[in-house]
């Protein structure tokens, strides 16, 4: 992952080219296009030349068809590996929705963030050709990219002139940022209504990639703040618990998304119909059926597949009724559990690590008597419980350790009181702050000694 550069002054698209990827709707051709798989097809624009993939194996022409763009990271493995089982796998997930996929190759570098002004023209001007030959639906444009293509994305594809996306969103991974203040051209309505999301692993944060001063996690959510502030009312950044810079399942997200914003044959499955599926994720086993028992899709939609987490757990995201986003754990261990990541109490738990962190949660959030609330997270048998008041804000006290033994001896927070901070080190062991005082651990002797203030 390189920084991206200064940009270079744009080069004029030809008027032409630009009056046909601006149609609204399917472009207009003489004839429905042939099947047209291809590989290291060259294609030269903007004064420079490149090469991209073609994918359409499954794709009926007789009804209307999408595009999914995919932009791989800097290097361009998988961009130079066209046979590759990646990209053959997210072909396939774009071919079920009947969309093609058009992987460009980076012309300059094999990176995307190189020129990317220039580079930005060229693409443009083979988004055109592709909407024109292919006979493209621009309602249903989808961008995807990884690292430096994910950059590319942010920072130029969907930043720049992108009034030719008439519909859609982006699947935008493991970066994403924006660097020079806001969106190099402002968006129409039409395109603030499109769908973009950032994934970003929990670990993918400086050091995890190159250069090490540069962290994914930041700049997506840059990325996200700035697209909502543009008036992309559905941007929104996704942190996925304990991945880190190379072990995204690309052709999983991507798929996730084309499977939520591409209806098949334009009609939404309806779960109050008895169906197993909403906005194209399954609901399935224990997760579905707590899903229901809160209400179905009265109480939220689902925005994402299952997916594995820390500890044995499994996990599916929603958005609720009331705006804040969700999910839904499950493990042999802890059972079917919520954690509403819009209060204070899950915003700790994701700063943690999701269930990396303290493990699954093993209760709902509850209330208690004095009107805090807490929840409990089990790691493996290592109980963790984050406990929240308005004074206070959200910690956790380890009820697995000394300290945590002890405040609950004590009577939770009904003793001691609320925690004020997590566990800290001293110079002897451990220590943690309550509203009535603090406890201290040492690590010399096992003792502990409680300071009530």
């Amino acid at each position: 992952m390189k920084l991206p550069s200064f940009r270079l002054p744009s080069s004029a698209l030809p008027a032409a080219v630009l009056a046909g990827v601006l149609m609204t709707g399917t472009a207009v051709a003489t004839a429905v296009p042939a099947h047209a798989s291809t590989t290291n097809t060259a294609y030269a624009a903007a004064g420079i030349s490149s090469q991209y993939h073609l994918y359409d194996d499954g794709v009926d022409r007789s009804k209307a068809v999408g595009v999914v763009f995919y932009f791989d990271g800097d290097g361009q493995y998988y961009a130079q590996r066209p046979t590759a089982s990646m990209l053959k796998t997210m072909a396939a997930r774009a071919a079920a929705k009947n969309m093609i996929l058009v992987v460009p190759v980076a012309p300059a570098d094999r990176s995307w963030t190189a020129n990317s002004e220039v580079v930005g023209d060229w693409f443009r001007a083979l988004a055109a050709k592709i909407v024109a030959e292919q006979r493209i639906d621009t309602t249903r444009i989808h961008l995807a990219g990884y690292s430096g293509g994910a950059e590319f994305i942010s920072t130029e594809v969907l930043s720049d002139r992108a009034g030719w996306i008439r519909g859609g969103g982006a699947t935008i991974i493991g970066g994403g940022g924006v660097y020079y203040g806001g969106l190099e051209t402002a968006p129409d309505a039409v395109l603030r209504a499109t769908d973009p999301t950032w994934y970003v692993g929990s670990q993918d944060s400086y050091g995890a990639t190159q250069p090490a001063n540069w962290s994914a996690l930041e700049a997506a959510g840059k990325g996200a703040a700035a697209y909502q502030k543009a008036g992309f009312a559905k941007a929104n950044r996704v942190v996925l618990p304990g991945l880190h810079h190379t072990n995204y399942n690309l052709p999983g997200l991507v798929g996730d998304d084309v499977d939520r914003l591409y209806p098949t044959t334009g009609t939404t499955v309806s779960p109050a119909a008895g169906a197993s599926e909403l906005n194209g994720f399954e609901l399935k086993g224990a997760i579905g059926s707590r899903w229901k028992a809160l209400g179905g899709s009265s109480w939220a939609t689902p925005v994402s597949a299952e997916h594995a987490s820390g500890y044995g757990s499994v996990y599916q995201r929603f958005v609720g009724t009331d705006g804040r986003e969700k999910a839904v754990y499950w493990s042999r261990a802890t059972g079917t559990r919520v954690v509403d990541y819009g209060g204070a109490i899950g915003r700790k738990f994701e700063a943690a690590g999701y269930a990396t962190g303290y493990g699954p949660p093993s209760s709902d959030e509850a209330r208690t008597a004095d009107g805090g609330a807490y929840q409990m997270f089990d790691a493996a048998g290592k109980r963790t419980k984050l406990m929240w008041s308005s004074a206070t804000g959200a910690w956790a006290v380890k009820e697995y350790g000394a300290i945590g033994k002890r405040w609950a001896a004590l009577g939770h927070e009904r003793g001691l009181g609320y925690p004020t901070s997590d566990e800290y080190s001293t110079p002897g062991g451990m220590a943690q702050k309550f509203t009535g005082g603090r406890i201290e651990w040492t690590a010399a002797t096992g003792a502990v000694r409680v300071l009530k203030s």
